[in-house]
């Protein structure tokens, strides 16, 4: 993961079925027990909310909960 990314508590983050870890960008927010999984990126300055199950990627500047996880907000709407 990038410079400036807080991780909190109980994450997850690791392969699925296509054996490749995700990618996280720099200042990244991943909330406790978030889980992200596969062959995914997650975009500089983006925001997972916690207990989300991320399985596609998060665009830069986006904030993405729930389970599965879904894009709520983009930077700048």
């Amino acid at each position: 993961w990038g410079g400036g990314t807080t991780i909190q508590h109980s994450v997850t983050i690791g392969e699925l079925n296509s054996h490749e870890a995700p990618i996280i960008g720099e200042s990244v927010y991943i909330g406790a027990r978030a889980i992200i999984l596969g062959d995914i990126h997650i975009g500089n300055n983006a925001k997972i909310g916690a207990g989300a199950l991320v399985l596609k990627d998060v665009p830069e500047g986006c904030t993405a909960v729930g389970v599965p996880a879904r894009i709520i907000k983009k930077e700048g709407e």
